[in-house]
């Protein structure tokens, strides 16, 4: 069990950064670039931008992690599996927050 939490802590960053990352989104970010009805860089796009870094950062410590993963067969899984969930909660937020 305490393998399996050392190779999956880090997708646990998604759920913790989300509440902060919408009260600062609601407070200060919309209103520093606009809501989405801006043509230019607003908000919306920064969110983006924002949730494709953190999985990004998620992606790069699942590559690190990939070398405690023996089997080749089970590494390729791994990071298959941690990409697309981050992936996937990426959209998710980001669709989560979208201002119209």
């Amino acid at each position: 069990m305490k393998k399996a939490i050392k190779l999956f802590w880090h997708i646990l960053i998604f759920p913790m950064l989300y509440i902060p990352y919408l009260i600062l989104n609601g407070a200060v970010i919309v209103k520093w670039l606009g809501c989405g009805c801006h043509p230019h860089f607003n908000a919306n796009d920064f969110t983006l931008l924002f949730w494709s870094i953190v999985a990004l950062i998620i992606i790069v410590i699942s590559i690190i992690k990939m070398r405690y993963i023996k089997n080749w067969y089970n590494r390729v899984l791994y990071i298959v599996l941690l990409s697309s969930c981050s992936a996937f909660l990426t959209f998710l937020f980001y669709a989560s927050m979208m201002w119209k």
